[in-house]
């Protein structure tokens, strides 16, 4: 029952009588953060640089205090399911943070989150940021007990040190890494004792350039790479690898060895991304002939994107989702017919829209596409359609070319992507609600009987 309890109540419960001093002890998830500690986050917007900084000591050293306090009881309990660990702590703080790893993985622990970052205990603004040397998390802190159980690791502001430990981490099955410190050399390190990692996830990791995957990563099935600035070369080499997700400026990749490989995720930034999502459409399926499924972020590109007129042919894939912000007027929709001749066995086709949200007078664009039948397309779903003059010129070119539809989605809501197989929906305003109801009784009239409609 304690356990159904957030912390801060589980602990509440000692004061019901002595036979429940203890209790709490038992609670088998433990999450330490400023909220659940001191009370509150502090907002230092309003107060003086010294007031800021001397109280921020001052709550550091009660933080710290509490949870030790709190650890010191909890070895006592059962075992540790979750461990979490939210709070602005640096390097002068590592002693304790060590302590507190070490005994929840005495305790068998399988969920360590560790995230140091500012943002977790003050709010204020970007630019007071404060410098602070970081935190170093070493695997030897895991590797000590007798047994390892960790199953999932998260951490967040601090660095990584990979330095061998005496055991590998066996039971490490999910890594997520996010504006941790660790280099090429390092990170090859520290996957060579995980092996059996499965998933592996690096977002702003910007000391990384060269990643390299080898056989140390044979059960490897999911890897995501978001904003890691300075990333070069991503080289693969990962028998079991299913998905792929990255998200950046444009890099070299080299899939030497994913037969598995199924999904993939990618959004180009940067200057050059009209060149990235041009490879993701002719190059990228074809490096890699197992997959399935390729989505795609457009950034400011698609009204603009340059595709060879030699279309290459990608036979594999099966579903394509496209993303497009914005989708205006100005779009010619060349991209379409070239979808159609390029992945010929293609069964369904997402696109999600975000056209302005604003209803400005309709450029007159002259779209002049050829027809392209697709024969193996049954499924559309289109995500974000409010009825403009641009958007329904779409939507009759693929009632056109579309031979074999048997299925059409069509909603004003708009579909996001938040990460592997995370998707959100955000409803559009009532205003464009009315606009979609005002086309249904277009999309009754001219959609055949044999297709299925769903409009909402």
């Amino acid at each position: 029952m304690i356990s159904f309890l957030p912390l801060k109540e589980a602990i509440r419960t000692s004061v019901l009588s002595k036979r429940w001093r203890y209790i709490w002890t038992c609670h088998s998830k433990l999450c330490f953060d400023s909220i659940n500690i001191l009370g509150m986050r502090v907002d230092y917007n309003s107060v003086s640089n010294y007031q800021s900084l001397l109280d921020r000591q001052i709550r550091r050293g009660m933080f710290i205090e509490r949870v030790n306090h709190f650890m010191q009881h909890r070895c006592k309990g059962p075992k540790i399911d979750y461990f979490s660990l939210h709070c602005h702590l640096g390097k002068e703080s590592a002693s304790y943070i060590d302590q507190w790893i070490r005994d929840a993985a005495i305790k068998e622990v399988e969920y360590i989150d560790l995230d140091l970052s500012e943002w977790c205990t003050f709010r204020m603004d970007q630019c007071s940021f404060t410098a602070y040397e970081q935190y170093e998390f070493s695997c030897w802190t895991l590797s000590t007990s007798i047994k390892c159980t960790i199953k999932n690791l998260k951490l967040a502001s601090c660095i990584l040190n990979p330095i061998p430990s005496p055991n590998k981490l066996i039971s490490l099955k999910t890594v997520e890494l996010k504006d941790v410190n660790v280099n090429d050399q390092q990170l090859s390190t520290f996957l060579s004792i995980c092996p059996q990692l499965e998933v592996l996830s690096l977002v702003v990791c910007n000391d990384l350039v060269n990643l390299k995957l080898d056989v140390s990563c044979h059960n490897l099935k999911v890897l995501s790479i978001r904003d890691c600035s300075r990333m070069e070369t991503i080289d693969i080499y990962a028998e079991n690898l299913v998905v792929f997700e990255y998200t950046g400026e444009v890099v070299s990749f080299s899939f030497k060895y994913a037969p598995m490989l199924a999904e993939g995720y990618l959004s180009f930034t940067g200057e050059h991304r009209l060149d990235g999502l041009t490879y993701a459409l002719t190059k990228f399926a074809n490096s890699v002939p197992s997959l399935q499924t390729l989505n795609l972020l457009s950034i400011l590109a698609m009204k603009v994107l340059k595709l060879p007129e030699i279309v290459h042919t990608s036979p594999n894939l099966k579903c394509l989702v496209l993303s497009i912000f914005p989708f205006d007027d100005e779009d010619k929709l060349y991209w379409l017919s070239y979808i159609f001749e390029a992945f010929p066995l293609l069964q369904k086709l997402q696109l999600n829209l975000f056209s302005p949200n604003f209803i400005r007078k309709q450029k007159g664009i002259e779209r002049l596409l050829p027809d392209c039948p697709h024969k193996h397309l049954t499924e559309v779903e289109i995500n974000g359609f409010y009825g403009n003059e641009h958007e329904i010129e779409l939507l009759t070119y693929l009632l056109k070319n579309v031979v074999e539809l048997k299925v059409l989605v069509v909603t004003s809501h708009q579909k996001v992507h938040r990460g592997v197989n995370k998707w959100v929906q955000e409803e559009g305003s009532s205003r464009y609600k009315l606009r979609l109801e005002s086309v249904r009784e277009w999309l009754l009239s001219v959609v055949p009987k044999t297709i299925h409609l769903k409009v909402h």
